[in-house]
Order: C-alpha cells, then sequence, then structure tokens
C-alpha cells in the first residue's frame, strides 16, 4: 500500500511538472514574456508542493527548470535561475503542507514571489549591467500584486476541486473535504 501511494505521488509530481514546462514554453516562445515577471509556471508546482509537500515542491522546481531549458535552451543553463523554481515549490510547502487556508495561501504566494523575484534579480545581475538588471526589476516587482491574486485564486480552486480525487488518493483527509465543504 504504501509503495502504491508513493507511486500515485511520483505521477502527480510528473504530471505538474509537465504542466508546468508547458506553460513556461507558451510563455516565453510562444508568448515572447522572457523577462516580464510572469512566473505563471509556478501554478502547477505550488499546487504540487501544498498536496505532496515541500520536499517534492522543490525537486519539481527543479526538474521543471532544467527539463524546461533542455527543451528550449535560451542561452546558457545557470542554476541562480533555478532557483526561483525551488523556491516557489519550498515555500507554499513549507507553510500549506497539511494546513491549507486561503489567507495563509495568499501570503505565501506574496513570500515566494518576492524571493523568487530576488533570486532572479541576483542571476541577473551576473550576467547583465546593473542598470539593465535592475530596470527589468522594476517591471517584475510591479506584476506582483497582479500575479498574486492570479497564482492564488488558480491555486486556490485548484486545490478545492481537486480536493475529493486527493482525498480518494489517501494524499488529503477526509476532514479537509469535509471542512473545505462548509
Amino acid at each position: 500500500m504504501k509503495k502504491s501511494r508513493e507511486i500515485q505521488k511520483l505521477v502527480l509530481a510528473s504530471s505538474l511538472v509537465a504542466i508546468s514546462i508547458v506553460i513556461d514554453i507558451f510563455f516565453k516562445q510562444v508568448l515572447s514574456f522572457n523577462n516580464f515577471g510572469v512566473p505563471f509556471y509556478a501554478i502547477p508546482i505550488v499546487f504540487g508542493s501544498i498536496i505532496l509537500g515541500p520536499l517534492y515542491g522543490v525537486v519539481m522546481g527543479y526538474v521543471s527548470d532544467l527539463v524546461g531549458f533542455v527543451a528550449f535552451p535560451n542561452g546558457i543553463y545557470a542554476f541562480i535561475f533555478a532557483l526561483s523554481a525551488m523556491i516557489w515549490g519550498f515555500i507554499p510547502g513549507l507553510f500549506l503542507y497539511k494546513k491549507f487556508d486561503k489567507t495563509r495561501l495568499v501570503f505565501t504566494i506574496i513570500l515566494a514571489h518576492v524571493l523568487a523575484t530576488v533570486a532572479n534579480t541576483l542571476g541577473l545581475l551576473t550576467f547583465l549591467p546593473v542598470e539593465t538588471a535592475l530596470a527589468s526589476l522594476t517591471v517584475r516587482l510591479s506584476m506582483i500584486p497582479i500575479n498574486v491574486v492570479i497564482i492564488t485564486v488558480l491555486v486556490s480552486g485548484l486545490y478545492h476541486k481537486l480536493l475529493p480525487v486527493l482525498v480518494d488518493m489517501d494524499l488529503k483527509s477526509s476532514k479537509e473535504l469535509t471542512k473545505s465543504q462548509m
């Protein structure tokens, strides 16, 4: 039984990583929002870390960043940019794993977004002139409130819609299902 549950977790994590990669490629390659501050790739990673925990979240963030880069390389691969995706996986799992709450979700998304933006800015400072990196930071900081609302609404909606499925898979308790219906 325990082995079956671990397989379910791995399948869920892998599926969410695949969705994250598709979203990331869509925004970077199709819409050309490469450095515009649109981290919607993080939605499946955030959801996965809330369901599976911070360790799964970190791994999901790293794998999605690495595979996304391998699928569509853009320059050279730098681990410092993977830290952003890993932060998106770690912070929500740390604060919301086994204790989901909408209010806590908002503050967690804000914290993760700010830390991910700082990590990306440090990465940009290693490759770009200071003026260019800071100009990009201004645009990305202005996007935080909009992104927080969108990510929070989508993650919360996903959580509540998929909670019955997660209970059936034994990934969440029936207490949480009853609590969410109130």
